[in-house]
């Protein structure tokens, strides 16, 4: 669907930076939650006035302790609300914050709090020994602050270790005595804001180095292109340590006076929808693409004949009635979901046309977006009313995007980083000319929509000369519901030189293949999973020119 390339951008109230952007939310939507969180096993909540006063509090608190404009915050924790109130108050501060990947190995987490010279860590009870091994080996880093309340360690250093409610209470006894070294601090929305390390191991991770100003930036062009706001609830299902999330899935609903909820597992990701009844979440289609699965495996167990019929009815009435007639046809899908459900935003890779048409088809809008953790991050997004499945998405309303005469997507705009963190070399690669060059492959449409083909790294150069776009074919595996994932790549070389195929690896689908094996009354074995795969990549290759077509896998 784009039926009008001028549909309008939504109005939008401009902030100068996040701690303006705070300040106003906790003003203006006051009582209203802005958190959800399971305490003891009960759902709590903390209001919007609540959350504002904690990051003003934690900033005071954080000046007081010594931190200051231009030193750096580390933050390594599972998700939850505290995350967001330590960023924001380090922000308040004119501080940088380093947002930490809790999968790392702790070489990994070392080598990016020494490069940055870290001097604060937030961590949570679950990370605190490890937090604390890190401070006994870097001298810069001078405080362990943890996210929940817990007595000191015995190996905690003196003087250097703290609990995010000491500091909070210390700060807030500060504002209260009138204390203004906090109120009078002028933001910068230029210096960095956060340094955002990339997928690599020690030396080979870059630190992407982005401003309030880039981020407030894609924040508000986000909400000029999707409407979310007080009314809606957000499931938040990423790691708050990717700039996906944190942008789009905790600051701008935040902007937006939204209430946000994590999610304790991923397993647990429809029991959660259910029970917080959220109408908006954030993912990759990886996510996506299972709770597609379920739907249609309850399609298959109900028989395809009754879904087809409801989904005829659904296109007849929606026409007549508008989307709340699919909502009502399907209501016993939308009571699973906890009834409120109405956006998916996928991010990450491409999502298969075939997903976002099924949840449209009950009534649920599904759109995609494209972007990169330099861009803070998105750089185009389709929109609920005016989108195409098969494209990454429509820049931006900040945003310019150009083609490079080898097809490389090149982007300028107000979101784009200032560089990557003690690596000039780096940065003159991708920074030239006044553009980034996002090391992807696409082309703009007559519409104005962007089309990804896939990474310039991951194009497969046959003997025939003819290009192959990994992503392309690793799309259409994964459309098969007995792949899980899966990765093409370069076949043998032939005597020129060049690759003579395209191979794959596949990384099966157990679940299904039990259900197909209980169904069929079958032995599951290597030789039935082996004879399946071959049938699928077959059928779901089909699609494509013969020279793209997977040959071999494993």
């Amino acid at each position: 669907m784009a039926k009008n390339r001028n549909y309008p951008w939504y109005e939008i109230e401009r902030v100068s930076d996040l701690r303006n952007m705070i300040e106003n939310s906790g003003s203006r939507f006051g009582t209203n939650p802005a958190f959800l969180f399971k305490k003891e096993g009960k759902l709590q909540s903390i209001s919007y006035r609540e959350f504002k006063d904690g990051v003003f509090a934690l900033g005071a608190g954080l000046l007081e302790s010594g931190f200051g404009p231009g030193q750096r915050a580390a933050l390594l924790s599972e998700s939850r609300w505290e995350w967001g109130l330590c960023f924001l108050a380090v922000a308040c501060t004119n501080g940088t914050n380093v947002p930490l990947d809790k999968d790392l190995k702790a070489g990994d987490l070392r080598f990016i709090l020494e490069e940055t010279g870290a001097q604060v860590l937030f961590t949570s009870a679950r990370y605190l020994e490890l937090a604390l091994e890190l401070q006994a080996q870097l001298p810069c880093l001078q405080q362990v602050v943890c996210l929940d309340r817990v007595k000191p360690p015995e190996n905690a250093a003196g003087g250097k270790f703290l609990s995010l409610a000491d500091l909070t209470d210390a700060g807030a006894r500060l504002l209260k005595q009138g204390r203004s070294r906090f109120t009078d601090l002028k933001i910068d929305p230029h210096v960095p804001v956060s340094i955002v390390y990339t997928s690599g191991t020690m030396g080979s991770a870059k630190g992407v180095v982005l401003s309030q100003h880039n981020i407030v930036s894609n924040m508000t062009d986000m909400c000029q292109a999707v409407y979310i706001d007080a009314k809606d609830l957000l499931l938040s299902v990423l790691p708050l340590n990717h700039t996906y999330e944190s942008t789009c899935g905790l600051l701008t609903p935040l902007y937006r006076g939204s209430s946000v909820c994590y999610c304790e597992n991923l397993r647990q990701v429809a029991n959660q929808m259910q029970e917080v009844r959220a109408t908006v979440i954030l993912g990759v289609p990886l996510l996506f693409q299972a709770i597609y699965r379920k739907i249609m495996e309850g399609v298959r167990e109900k028989g395809t004949g009754k879904f087809k019929a409801a989904k005829a009815a659904a296109s007849l009435s929606s026409a007549l009635l508008g989307n709340s007639a699919r909502r009502f046809i399907f209501s016993a899908v939308h009571k699973k979901f906890g009834g409120r459900l109405r956006l998916l935003i996928s991010g990450g890779a491409a999502s298969d046309p075939e997903v976002a048409r099924l949840f449209r088809t009950l009534g649920i809008k599904f759109i995609q977006g494209y972007g990169l953790t330099e861009c803070s991050p998105i750089l185009a997004v389709n929109r609920p009313d005016f989108f195409k499945d098969d494209a990454a998405g429509y820049p931006l309303p900040s945003v310019r995007i150009r083609i490079a005469e080898d097809q490389e997507i090149c982007a300028q705009g107000p979101n784009i980083m200032s560089g990557y963190y003690q690596k000039p070399e780096a940065t003159a690669e991708v920074l030239r000319d006044g553009w980034f060059y996002t090391g992807d492959l696409g082309y703009l449409d007559d519409h104005g929509f962007l089309h990804i083909h896939g990474r310039k790294k991951a194009v497969i150069v046959l003997t025939s000369g003819k290009n192959v776009y990994a992503e392309e074919v690793e799309a259409c595996l994964n459309r098969s519901p007995f792949v899980l994932e899966s990765l093409a790549w370069e076949g043998p070389e032939a005597p020129s030189g060049k690759v003579d195929e395209v191979h794959a690896t596949i990384v099966p689908n157990r679940e299904e293949f039990d259900r197909y094996c209980k169904e069929k009354g079958l032995q599951l074995s290597d030789q039935l999973v082996e004879d399946v795969l071959k049938q699928e990549i077959r059928k779901q290759c089909a699609v494509l020119p013969y020279y793209k077509r997977v040959r071999k896998f494993t």
